[in-house]
């Protein structure tokens, strides 16, 4: 009678161990189904950059991203890749959510690379093999200038390249950004032999951008805005008129910030 009792207990014992650990089960896949669905851009078409990469890390349980783009996003200038704007946005991404904790930014910038450059295969290739789910593509623009690259073939590069990363990788979001401001240099007089001004390319790609109804970040604008704000003297913000030093990067990665969690952005 006791080894009867004894088995009796058991056998409760480990039914409701197992319909504990069930249950469990249920609950964490309900919450993540929740916290999915929280993020999922169907739901929420106005989502946040940030939204939509932790979406992605739920649903694959990886987010990816990358940038590409001339030496000012490979980082030239700054002591540490930590210290550049790719460096910056990747930390306080890590930081919008958990599912994030892990997230790496690939860099795909080249030193001198105009925006027709960003075309060749050994830039393209490696991305599109990566497939990542956000794409920011700085638009080299400091190069075109200073080697004479015409605004036609400016814009042209611009529209191939969004060509093509759109058809390589559909479920890529795209987003265009131009360079930081910068001030007299080595590197290129201040009117080229076209007869333009950097700003001249600034302003050219940034109209065709938006007018094509692409997603566009305004870096040039948005770093000379807080530059004024803070009483910060462009030159300061640079290490040879063209590369931000750690402080310009800090002030880059300091306005791009707040559009990584800004609602509708894409």
């Amino acid at each position: 009678m006791k080894n009867y009792n004894l088995l009796l207990f058991i056998g409760l014992g480990l039914l409701l161990f197992f319909y504990s650990r069930t249950d469990g089960k249920e609950n964490v896949s309900a919450d993540a189904s929740s916290s999915m669905r929280a993020f999922d851009p169907t739901y929420n078409p106005d989502q946040s950059i940030a939204d939509f990469l932790t979406y992605r890390a739920l649903l694959t349980g990886q987010a990816k991203m990358a940038v590409t783009g001339s030496s000012v996003t490979k980082g030239s200038g700054s002591s540490h890749q930590s210290k550049t704007w790719r460096g910056i946005i990747q930390e306080k991404l890590r930081y919008t959510h958990k599912a994030l904790r892990n997230l790496t930014i690939s860099n795909y910038g080249h030193s001198g690379y105009t925006s027709v450059r960003l075309l060749e295969e050994e830039v393209t290739a490696p991305i599109i093999s990566e497939k990542p789910d956000v794409l920011f593509i700085e638009t080299s623009v400091i190069n075109n200038h200073n080697k004479n690259v015409t605004i036609e073939e400016t814009l042209e590069s611009l529209v191939q390249l969004h060509k093509l990363y759109s058809e390589a990788l559909p479920n890529t979001k795209i987003y265009f950004m131009s360079p930081n401001p910068c001030t007299e240099n080595k590197f290129g007089p201040e009117i080229n032999s076209l007869g333009y001004t950097f700003i001249d390319y600034v302003n050219a790609t940034a109209e065709f951008i938006k007018d094509k109804g692409w997603a566009y970040f305004d870096t040039h604008g948005s770093m000379l805005e807080e530059m004024e704000k803070e009483n910060i003297a462009l030159p300061s913000t640079l290490k040879d008129g063209i590369h931000p030093n750690d402080k310009g990067y800090a002030i880059w990665g300091k306005v791009l910030s707040p559009y990584l969690v800004k609602k509708g952005t894409h």
